[in-house]
């Protein structure tokens, strides 16, 4: 019987969190502790920009189960340094690690979409040459994205754009750039038309699943009343998925875990006995 229950048991892996997010970094214990209850045995988190590449690493020596992305994200390219490249360049090359969050966001119409579109072509240079996955963010800037996708091929390593907002018809052209699709919490809004009619059109060996955490905390029956996300939400974000894509939960679930481990494989760290997550 004991072994029975145990293959009934689900696993998950956050796709993408931050959890070196101030608002949470004092319960990152009981966050860790919190999410290996409910099964999500393995935390992918990305840092934002160099400052928060040190408690990034911290967080990833001190937790088998947190994984480290480290990118400058488009909101904040103000805090860039010169030699921003190079420390990040660096940084990637002596960790075992990913990249991101890096990408395009032009919903600020006075962001500066050259600056945005150069550095995201450095971190995408990045990937390629370490072969690591790259966490990509893209809102408002699909076209763009696109074109750079034309310019530069396929991901050598597979990368996947994180909490997709894009159209079904997009999600088939991504696909031949060796990017995986991954959903948070705006999954499981009552309203989410756009998002649940993308999911349907991806197919099952390249869905992700993903907190976004501190952020997009999902439509369930009882949220926190802080309103901040952590990845033990990621069960619930998953059921309501599952039940969007028409697909039986255990099924969608092993599926989104095993795309997790493929995708993650090069910087998911083992245990003594050579166990992922």
């Amino acid at each position: 019987m004991a072994s029975e229950s145990s293959e009934q048991i689900l696993q998950y892996v956050d796709a993408h969190c931050h959890l070196h997010d101030h608002r949470i970094a004092q319960d990152v214990p009981g966050i860790v502790q919190r999410a290996a209850a409910t099964g999500v045995t393995c935390m992918v988190t990305c840092a934002t920009m160099e400052e928060n590449f040190g408690p990034t690493a911290t967080l990833a020596r001190q937790y088998l189960a947190i994984v480290p992305c480290y990118g400058i994200h488009p909101w904040f390219l103000d805090s860039l340094s010169p030699g921003w490249q190079q420390v990040l360049g660096d940084r990637v090359a002596t960790e075992v690690c990913g990249i991101g969050e890096t990408g395009l966001d032009f919903m600020d119409k006075n962001a500066d979409r050259d600056l945005q579109m150069e550095v995201f072509t450095g971190h995408l240079s990045l990937a390629r040459d370490l072969e690591r996955p790259v966490n990509i963010h893209i809102r408002k800037a699909w076209d763009p994205f696109v074109r750079l996708l034309k310019k530069t091929g396929p991901l050598k390593t597979p990368g996947l754009v994180h909490s997709f907002s894009g159209s079904a018809d997009m999600v088939k052209l991504l696909l031949r750039y060796n990017l995986y699709i991954s959903f948070s919490g705006s999954v499981t809004r009552p309203g989410a038309k756009k998002v649940v009619k993308a999911l349907k059109a991806v197919p099952g060996d390249r869905i992700l699943l993903e907190t976004d955490t501190p952020d997009i905390y999902p439509s369930v029956s009882d949220p926190d009343p802080h309103g901040l996300n952590e990845p033990k939400n990621l069960p619930a974000i998953a059921q309501i998925a599952a039940a969007r894509a028409g697909v039986p939960v255990p099924d969608f679930v092993r599926q989104a875990y095993a795309n997790a481990l493929e995708i993650f494989a090069p910087i998911i760290p083992t245990d003594s006995s050579g166990r992922r997550c």
